[in-house]
Order: C-alpha cells, then structure tokens, then sequence
C-alpha cells in the first residue's frame, strides 16, 4: 500500500479582484492560481518550476496559509495520521498547524526585521507559541544556530552584521525552529551569490535528513532543481501543466512548455555547445485576468493545432500518461519532445 501523502491539494484556486470606478466595482479577477491539483509524499522533496508570474510564489503562500485561497481543498496529514483541510480553518484553529508547516522567504535580506537580533528573530515563533521562554528558549536557538551553521555566539547581533548567505541560514534556522514536518521554500537561493548557493542547498539536503523533512522547493532555475528535486511540478499561468519524476521529466518532457523551458538550461560542457535547439516562446503573454480559451498556452505553442487547441471549453486536463507522470496536453502521447 502506498504512504499517504502528507500535502494533498485538489482544486485550489486564488483570485484578485480587479476594482474600477468611483465605487470600487469588481470588473473582473485574476486568475493567479487556477485549479492546481498535486500532492507531496513523506519526506520527498518536490519542485515546483515556471515563468515569474506564473503563480509559484502564490501557491506556496496558499498553502501555508499567509494567503487565503479563493476555494480548493488543502488537505494536510499530521504525525498522527489525522488529515485537516487547511483551507478551510479559521486564523484561531490554524495556528497548531502553522508549527508544522513553515515557509524560508526569498530575499534574505527583507525578511529580517533589522530591529532584532537573531534571538529575537528565530525565538520568536517559540515565544509566540508559548513553546519555550527565558533559558530554555536561549538553548533552543543556540542548538537551531549551531544545526544551520552558525555559532550560537551570534545570537546577540543584528542581521546587518552578516552576509546573504548567513542570513539566508538564518531564515532557515527560523523556519525549523518549531520542527515542522513541511517546509515550503520560495525561491530560496535565487537572491545568493552562486559561490554560496551549493552550501545552502548541501545544508537544505543535510537538514531534510536529520530532521526528517519534507520539502516544496519553488524556483525557476531548472538546474538547481534537477540536483535537488525528486519530482517536479511544471506551472503554467495557474495551472500545473506536467508532473514526473524529475529524472523523467529532464529526459523526455510530455509538454510543449516543459520542453521550452528545458532548452533554455545552460550547458556547462563546451562540447556540448549548439547542439540542440533553444526553443524561443513568444513574448506575448496571455493576460491572467482574461486567460485563451482552450489550452492556455496554445497562444505561445510550437506544435499548436488550433482546431482542437484553441476550441472554447476545452482546456486539457492534468491526465496520467504513466506511473506517476501527468501531463495536461492534448497530444502528449503523440509528441516527440527534447529534454536535457
């Protein structure tokens, strides 16, 4: 029998009114997340990857619920084997389940209130909490600094004294200072130098395996993805367009935009320089407020055929193809497609 997830989400849809007029009339809304249905297993790590803009960021915000979806289901699996929709819980009821689900910001260097020093900045969820106070909060920093990297002598000083990447470790400390079982991180080397993004992806691997972690790790930088990912979620304007193992994915893509991106990932080898092709899209990018009828990426699609594409209503929906792969493309059995 197959583990239950510990994150399954079905339907899960965030909208923004678009406001007009004197009165503030509602004339239409944003579709930034449309629909996303996926799910995330014990302990793996799966990526989520897209355009900026695309709705990553939103998704990942949804589910640990700093964003309050529109409607969906986000059911959660705790320890104990109870499943919660966590879509569907007040800000009161949340909040024991907000210990367990934790989010590491992009930028490290917004994220960290200048004001407070690094007791201050990762106690803070114990204090809140009312998990650990005084002494006994102290040695849980201490021994959270000492897991990430950094000495617990550094406690006293301000985020200002240290670089991206030690602050990066610091959000990182924060998150996990609480021992969740799911840990969403947006983007969480992007704002690094790449001297320093191998440490913190080697430090984000370590962790999940002494603390028994499970991760969505969103980017857009495709290469970082495949050294850490186990499955990897592709998202299109909303939607989730392919899901596969990475390893699967990487090798033979089963959607025309997953095949776009993987061209444009950089080949570090010179012999390996022009051989393929770089697959340029359009940059006329469909608006989220009024998304193409059909397949919404039929607009920007080399192999479109817009008689069954582009016909009204008939959006393609995220099918399983084989295993656990899924692809949301009309001719996605049929397609030859290039990966890395």
């Amino acid at each position: 029998m197959a583990e239950q997830p510990v994150l399954d989400v079905r339907g899960l849809r965030m909208q923004y009114p678009i406001r007009r007029g004197m009165f503030g009339r509602t004339v239409g809304r944003v579709r930034a997340v449309d629909g996303v249905d996926l799910s995330i297993r014990p302990g793996e790590t799966l990526g989520l990857v897209g355009e900026s803009g695309c709705g990553k960021t939103t998704l990942g915000r949804c589910i640990v619920r700093t964003l309050t979806p529109t409607s969906g289901v986000i059911d959660y699996r705790d320890a104990a084997g109870r499943t919660v929709d966590l879509a569907a819980l007040s800000t009161r009821d949340l909040r024991p389940y907000q210990q367990e689900v934790r989010l590491v910001f992009q930028d490290p260097f917004s994220s960290l209130n200048p004001r407070m020093t690094l007791l201050d900045i990762i106690g803070d969820p114990l204090r809140n909490n009312r998990v650990a106070q005084g002494s006994e909060l102290e040695h849980r920093v201490a021994e959270m600094l000492d897991l990430v990297g950094l000495p617990p002598g550094y406690m006293r000083r301000y985020p200002h004294a240290f670089s991206g990447g030690e602050r990066q470790r610091v959000n990182i400390a924060r998150a996990l200072i609480m021992r969740p079982r799911l840990v969403v991180a947006d983007e969480p080397v992007s704002a690094l130098d790449v001297s320093v993004r191998a440490s913190i992806l080697n430090l984000l691997r370590d962790l999940q395996g002494e603390l028994d972690l499970t991760y969505l790790f969103i980017s857009h930088d495709l290469s970082v993805v495949e050294n850490i990912c186990d499955r990897v979620a592709v998202m299109y304007l909303g939607r989730i367009v392919e899901i596969a193992e990475t390893e699967e994915l990487y090798g033979r893509p089963r959607h025309p935009y997953t095949e776009a991106l993987l061209s444009a990932v950089p080949r570090p080898d010179p012999r390996l320089r022009g051989v393929g092709r770089r697959l340029r899209l359009s940059d006329d990018l469909p608006d989220p407020a009024a998304p193409p009828p059909g397949c919404t990426f039929h607009t920007r699609c080399h192999y479109v055929r817009k008689e069954t594409c582009a016909v009204p209503g008939g959006e393609p929906e995220l099918l399983n193809i084989s295993g656990t792969r899924r692809s949301a493309c009309h001719f996605a059995g049929e397609l030859d497609l290039a990966g890395v």
